[in-house]
């Protein structure tokens, strides 16, 4: 549901920063603190001193000096996937005998394991890197300490107990200005403590940051700011080589939609492909393997649409008027049901759980965006054989036996937790197309890059003078040229519409606005939610 708001007055701490009326009344919809509006303007002042970054960086000199042996134990998602390539690229230049490995999703499931473990101690390894896990895994760690090894967590995922290890980097200890970073973004700081920070180690955190929809505020920000510079001057190979066409710049929306889902779909199909491959594809110094490679992760990610898509529409046939949606299917493929609840809950508004039915439990993933699922899931553990993840988002088994318990206590949580919540609404600022213009949209979009907690507003612009209809034979997908009054604008929508919309003289739309490049031409694109026919068309 949509409700339309005014900003009836703008922010007055805009007003020496930003031109044009377009840019503070977007960025006044949003409600900034002032630090937020300093780090939109001035960047991030300086990167603070820690004790714990320091002590994480000096068990690197330790293990040098004590001719140990690394093995790095990741994760098969985007930043576990980047981390574990930047930890293993560290090590080698550091002059370490090092080894890695990234475990099975279908056949392992998360989080290193203790045969890992048991088999990395049988040839010699004593130094150990967990990353992007390890908050968790509590035998596994004791299991190393006592066998006399170093032991590196670097996570970002919720710590539920305390966790033993020689160094534990997480953000819940680090100065507030690493608040919300990611496991990449953590590897990158301990290289830039040891020096060996460069253009490949920010391009990987950088991408992992995007993927991983980490808040875009404090060193975050900086990060993926630079990052996309490093990757517009110098581009991994590794990247370009997965992009599905030619491009002008990369931005935040480019990594997020075109490179990040090819990094994670090796792992999310582990019945097709080995992830670990792509780890070597990313450490890869050889041209040919590297566009071999990558042309067989986009022939993967083609699979993985199709089979996304069949996913998505059994989904649908599931969505009831509960609060809370649980979706069960038995041709759900396990790696893919995170995709699909996200696609369901983003629809809906509601949480959502997609399980896949295996012999003895359902396993799957769930999202949303209005309440703690973690915690709730942590309330229910007594139902559940294991859980983890985040707060928006959590993965999740339950046996058979277990789960209509599970789905009454899940059920009866998120209708109690909705109670003190507002309707699902989505605000959209109502704007006078007149303000819009290229040049104030340019304005706005130096305040990029765009995502997780600093999101592009939604505007509501109305009455807009058809020029020209651009639609093609895809029924979910339309574009028309408007007129915004002094200049054109394309409207763009990814759904299906009644044939009397797309041949309209006039459109209420619903969109975000970007900026498109085409062969130098730069023009204003309304990437549309909802669009309508105007009041007398």
């Amino acid at each position: 549901m949509f409700t339309i708001k005014n900003v009836q007055s703008l922010d007055n701490r805009l007003n020496e920063h930003f031109s044009f009326e377009y840019a503070r009344r977007m960025l006044s919809s949003m409600n900034l603190a002032d630090e937020q509006i300093s780090q939109l303007v001035f960047g991030i002042p300086s990167v603070e001193d820690s004790e714990v970054i320091n002590d994480a960086a000096n068990l690197f000199n330790v293990a040098k000096r004590e001719n140990r042996k690394v093995m790095i134990c990741g994760d098969y998602d985007a930043d576990g996937i980047c981390s574990t390539s930047m930890m293993v690229d560290l090590c080698q230049r550091m002059g370490f005998a090092t080894g890695f490995y990234i475990p099975d999703r279908l056949k392992e499931g998360y989080g290193t394991k203790e045969s890992t473990i048991l088999s990395a101690l049988e040839k010699g390894y004593d130094f150990f890197i967990l990353v992007d896990n390890g908050v968790s895994t509590h035998e596994v760690n004791k299991k190393i300490l006592d066998s006399g090894s170093l032991l590196l967590i670097i996570d970002h995922h919720v710590i539920v107990e305390p966790v033993q290890a020689d160094v534990l980097l997480h953000p819940d200890v680090l100065p507030e200005v690493y608040q919300g970073m990611c496991t990449s973004g953590l590897v990158y700081l301990i290289c830039i403590a040891l020096g060996m920070e460069n253009d490949k180690m920010i391009q990987l955190a950088g991408v992992a940051t995007i993927g991983d929809m980490m808040p875009l505020w404090n060193y975050n920000r900086q990060l993926v700011i630079d990052a996309l510079k490093s990757l517009n001057h110098s581009p991994l190979l590794q990247f370009s080589a997965l992009l599905d066409k030619s491009i002008e710049a990369y931005d935040e929306s480019l990594i997020a939609f075109q490179v990040v889902p090819k990094l994670n779909v090796v792992g999310r199909l582990a019945d097709r492909a080995n992830v670990n491959q792509i780890v070597r594809y990313i450490l890869s110094e050889q041209k040919e393997e590297i566009l071999s490679v990558s042309v067989s992760i986009k022939e993967l990610n083609q699979v993985r649409r199709q089979l996304s898509s069949q996913m998505y529409d059994l989904s649908k046939e599931q969505i009831t008027d509960e609060k809370l949606l649980i979706i069960t299917h038995p041709d759900f493929h396990e790696g893919l049901v995170g995709i699909t609840a996200g696609q369901i809950s983003k629809e809906t508004g509601k949480p959502t759980i997609v399980l896949a039915q295996k012999e003895d439990s359902f396993k799957g993933s769930g999202r949303s965006s209005s309440i703690n699922l973690h915690k709730l899931l942590s309330e229910g553990q007594e139902h559940l054989l294991h859980f983890g993840g985040h707060a928006q988002a959590a993965g999740l088994e339950v046996g058979n036996q277990q789960f209509a318990d599970f789905s009454k206590f899940m059920i009866a949580g998120v209708n109690e937790l909705m109670e003190h919540l507002e309707d699902d609404v989505v605000e959209v600022l109502r704007i006078d197309s007149s303000i819009l213009k290229l040049s104030s949209v340019e304005e706005f979009e130096q305040c990029a890059p765009f995502g997780q907690s600093f999101e592009r507003p939604l505007i509501l612009l109305e009455n807009l003078k058809v020029v020209r209809p651009m639609h093609n034979k895809n029924r979910n997908f339309s574009k028309w040229l408007v007129s915004l009054g002094n200049e054109d604008a394309e409207v763009v929508l990814f759904s299906d519409i009644d044939d009397s919309i797309r041949i309209a003289n006039g459109l209420d739309v619903i969109a975000t606005v970007t900026i498109s490049k085409f062969l130098g031409r730069r023009k204003i694109s309304l990437m549309a939610q909802k669009v309508v026919k105007s009041h007398g068309n």
